[in-house]
């Protein structure tokens, strides 16, 4: 299960540290936690093809913004449990 981080309600945002938007929950088992950002690598994708195919620059660009979310969430996941790569993968 994969959680998704909302910024709080105050407009202040200097005094905290950076927040990820998307974030594994570490009792999910990695292998289900990449399956889940496999969906939403899916949904970039098409979101991406019919924003070429419509001419909506607005719907490509909302596309690659979810896409480097999805990577950076996938390199959270490589680097957070490399222990646990080893043993999806087998």
């Amino acid at each position: 299960m994969l959680q998704i981080n909302t910024p709080s309600s105050s407009s202040d945002n200097s005094s905290r540290p950076s927040q990820r938007l998307l974030t594994a929950i570490s009792e999910i088992p990695i292998t289900q936690a990449k399956e889940e950002a496999s969906k939403l690598l899916d949904c970039a994708r098409y979101l991406n093809h019919t924003g070429v195919m419509l001419g909506d620059h607005r719907r490509v660009a909302a596309s690659h913004y979810l896409n480097m979310m999805v990577r950076a969430l996938f390199d959270e996941l490589e680097h957070s449990r490399p222990h646990s790569r080893s043993q999806a993968d087998r």
